[in-house]
């Protein structure tokens, strides 16, 4: 996103690919993107961080999983997660997510180590 500094600009990516996460009374908790990839819709989502630690990550996870299997129910669905995140990586776990590759990646802080989870329903 940054890189190109468009995509995010971009009106039609952000209408397919963005969604603003709302609580009961319309006030923005967090954000999903759900970023198509060949047979795969990965998950990128954020929950804002006065809310983190509060017990809504397990109910976050699990609307936006059921959201993306929705639109594509025939991809699987996966997120990426910093190793050191292990209060998200709990939460991940969970919601039916489980960890299938770790590997470091560039970060705007340098490289770090991140974890690749797929959601299977069944774990």
């Amino acid at each position: 996103m940054k890189k190109d500094e468009i995509e995010f600009g971009d009106p039609v990516l952000r209408k397919e690919q963005y969604s603003a996460i709302l609580d009961i009374q319309g006030h923005l908790i967090g954000f999903v993107q759900f970023f198509p990839m060949s047979n795969v819709t990965r998950l990128g989502l954020g929950l804002r961080p006065d809310l983190c630690g509060h017990g809504l990550g397990m109910s976050v996870v699990a609307l936006i999983t059921a959201e993306a299997l929705r639109r594509t129910p025939d991809q699987e669905i996966d997120l990426e997660v910093l190793s050191w995140n292990l209060r998200a990586i709990r939460t991940y776990v969970k919601a039916g997510f489980h960890i299938t590759d770790t590997y470091m990646r560039p970060t705007p802080n340098g490289m770090k180590e991140c974890h690749c989870m797929c959601y299977n329903p069944s774990t």
